[in-house]
């Protein structure tokens, strides 16, 4: 969720049946609350948007946690405790810190931290959920002419590309999509629990793993731990695929930000990578 300014309004308020106590994030789209529940701490997730992508992302997010209960993924996750269904999360308040509460860590997590995390994420693929949970989050095909149209992949790029889709298997795993460092928490006890499920659904295998590899690239000796899961789970094709995916991605998010001092540190992170990813890319011929 984006960050904004704690509303203190709501503070006292019952939100499904909890008391909130304490705002983490409020904006004009979401409530991030913890609170109190049949006598215990919780966190309180509410909508405050009638924007249809909004609604969209939250019904999703409900979806997940009841699929979660009907069949739990072999990870842990909060529980869910209540819901209307639509607008209203209550979940488990499970103790823990952020990886780093920035995309791009600046302070390297121990070795542990990162073993932890790909371990969580590697297992979190091997969930099979209910029939019909989870779709497709994106058309890869359509993703890399729109990207191409748009400058990030030459021709050669795109070809490359092209070719190695018929190669990569299906669009069937099941991905958090979205494993930012603040959305994983490592606890107390050195678990790690993933949070956020608006962007979870099925991708080329690897998706989670791309995305840490990119976000991870500051992080010693971080790229090499993902690439050797990678490799053990013999998924280097869709791997490179989901790759181009993250980073023609991120280059673009980061190239529309206003000039200054954090546009030019991400794409001074991004820019070799981006050179590597495509000399990787074109060696597969």
């Amino acid at each position: 969720m984006s960050n904004g300014s704690p509303d203190p309004a709501v503070v006292g308020e019952e939100i499904g049946g909890a008391v909130v106590q304490q705002v983490l994030q409020a904006t004009s789209k979401t409530l991030l609350a913890l609170g109190e529940y049949g006598g215990r701490t919780v966190v309180v997730k509410a909508l405050r948007t009638d924007e249809y992508f909004w609604q969209a992302k939250f019904g999703h997010e409900v979806g997940l946690y009841q699929a979660f209960q009907a069949t739990p993924p072999p990870v842990r996750v909060p529980r869910l405790l209540h819901t209307d269904g639509h607008t209203v999360l209550v979940i488990e308040h499970i103790p823990g810190r952020p990886v780093d509460n920035e995309r791009y860590p600046e302070t390297p997590p121990p070795t542990g931290v990162v073993d932890t995390v790909l371990t969580t994420v590697s297992a979190f693929h091997q969930w099979q959920p209910p029939a019909g949970t989870l779709a497709a989050v994106f058309d890869y095909p359509d993703r890399i002419a729109r990207y191409h149209h748009a400058g990030f992949f030459d021709g050669p790029d795109r070809a490359a590309l092209e070719a190695l889709l018929e190669a990569a298997g299906p669009v069937d795993q099941p991905n958090h999509g979205d494993p930012l460092p603040a959305n994983l928490l490592i606890t107390g006890h050195d678990e790690c629990v993933l949070i956020d499920w608006e962007f979870t659904g099925l991708f080329l295998p690897g998706f989670d793993l791309a995305m840490l590899h990119t976000l991870l690239a500051a992080v010693p000796g971080a790229q090499d731990r993902i690439e050797a899961v990678v490799t053990a789970s013999d998924i280097e094709v869709p791997f490179l695929v989901n790759r181009a995916m993250v980073l023609s991605r991120e280059l673009r998010m980061h190239a529309e930000l206003p000039a200054g001092d954090l546009r030019e540190r991400r794409l001074a992170l991004l820019r070799p990578q981006w050179s590597a990813f495509r000399a990787c890319l074109h060696a597969q011929r």
